[in-house]
């Protein structure tokens, strides 16, 4: 998940800056997650408002990596299809692509 610093509910409530932060976050989580897990593609988007399903009062964007023989995003949702890594393991090379990204994104 990616989520502005500033607490607000939805897309209109972010000024240009906080809102091209966001989607400059979404681009590094896009650039990490492919530099650790090869995806074939990607499922990128905001639950706004409860009638949406969100479920969290803050605005975040999810990021969820797609691959080949996967069922539908509903399925990932509902934890049909899990990846199997130590927790630790995930952070730490996240993070190190994350910091990757950025150095990439700043050249």
């Amino acid at each position: 998940m990616v989520f502005p610093k500033r607490h607000v509910l939805e897309l209109s409530e972010l000024d240009e800056e906080e809102a091209l932060c966001l989607f400059r976050s979404v681009n590094l989580a896009v650039r990490a997650l492919k530099s650790c897990y090869s995806p074939k593609g990607y499922n990128i988007g905001f639950n706004v408002g409860e009638a949406s399903g969100a479920s969290i009062a803050h605005l975040h964007a999810h990021v969820v990596p797609r691959y080949g023989n996967e069922l539908g995003f509903i399925d990932i949702i509902g934890g049909a299809k899990v990846l199997v890594e130590d927790p630790a393991d995930h952070v730490e090379k996240i993070s190190k692509a994350f910091g990757e990204a950025q150095m990439e994104v700043e050249r």
